[in-house]
């Protein structure tokens, strides 16, 4: 059953949700062909994605989680929240879909997730697209010194200086004044994290993702698994969370790399710029298929 604060409007796909050993996992899977599973990040949920499916889903098969603690996904209190036991479910959603050949659309703290699931199933993921995101390294490993200077802190450091606030300021700092989004929209973000009288700190997008992990250390070692995976990189240079010096980074992490720049946009492409996001979008896998069947047709 949908929540009562639930703008169906906004959001009017069918729920659907696997039963996990933390608790109901939501997700929503529109349309057919071509998967793009999109992976949110923190304070989000799969609303955040609701243009893009919309469009997308037309063409291609679109498959949207609330990771656990996040959006219509059960938000139990015992749950440890830590990054590998959200890699753990969505591995499980994964196979509960049993899909191949897909396209991991990542954003904010999605990228560690999908990239440990890229990294352990390469054979299954055939492009990724990221808009603005990082993933975090150990700041003390002399390996790390120079990567991780940005790659650690954004979030973290966000998140340390507003414990105080409530998930309404929250969000509402999160969003600023970079995005024209209403209000009513900004609190399809806010009810979607929990009781608006709780503190970010009892919420899981304050839990656990702060910090660092040898976790994160084992993704990097085995980094070289999906560096050859096609990638298009989409990004914000307004964004205030995550610095223009993270794309920097990816940009010479993946050998072939396609980076579009939206100047006037921030953190939020999704919401700011769903048109042309989508079409950049279909048209990179559009490509990519080509080549793909290229090879094939040659070998």
């Amino acid at each position: 059953m949908k929540p009562d604060w639930l703008d169906t409007k906004e959001y009017p796909f069918k729920s659907k949700f696997l039963e996990l050993e933390a608790g109901k996992m939501h997700y929503i899977d529109e349309g057919q062909g071509h998967p793009i599973v999109m992976i949110h990040g923190t304070p989000s949920w799969s609303f955040a994605y609701r243009n893009l499916i919309k469009i997308l889903s037309k063409k291609y098969r679109c498959v949207a989680l609330d990771l656990i603690g996040f959006g219509l996904s059960d938000k139990p209190k015992d749950w440890s929240y830590k990054p590998r036991a959200h890699a753990a479910n969505f591995e499980q959603l994964m196979a509960h879909l049993g899909l191949d050949n897909i396209t991991l659309l990542v954003h904010d703290f999605g990228a560690p997730i999908g990239l440990a699931y890229a990294i352990k199933h390469p054979e299954k993921v055939q492009n990724i697209v990221m808009l603005n995101t990082w993933t975090w390294s150990l700041s003390n490993h002399q390996v790390f010194s120079k990567a991780s200077k940005y790659l650690v802190g954004p979030l973290g450091k966000f998140l340390h200086s507003k414990l105080n606030l409530t998930t309404d300021q929250l969000v509402h700092e999160l969003f600023g004044q970079e995005s024209k989004m209403p209000e009513k929209l900004k609190e399809q973000y806010t009810r979607a994290l929990g009781d608006p009288d709780d503190t970010v700190s009892s919420l899981a997008c304050a839990r656990e993702l702060v910090g660092v992990s040898k976790w994160y250390d084992e993704l990097w070692k085995e980094r070289k698994k999906i560096q050859d995976t096609p990638t298009l990189i989409l990004w914000g240079e307004r964004d205030k969370l995550v610095k223009i010096e993270a794309l920097q980074r990816w940009k010479k992490f993946f050998h072939e790399c396609y980076v579009l720049h939206f100047e006037d946009s921030g953190h939020f492409l999704m919401e700011e710029h769903a048109d042309e996001v989508s079409r950049y979008v279909s048209n990179f896998i559009k490509e990519e298929d080509k080549k793909k069947e290229k090879t094939l047709h040659n070998s």
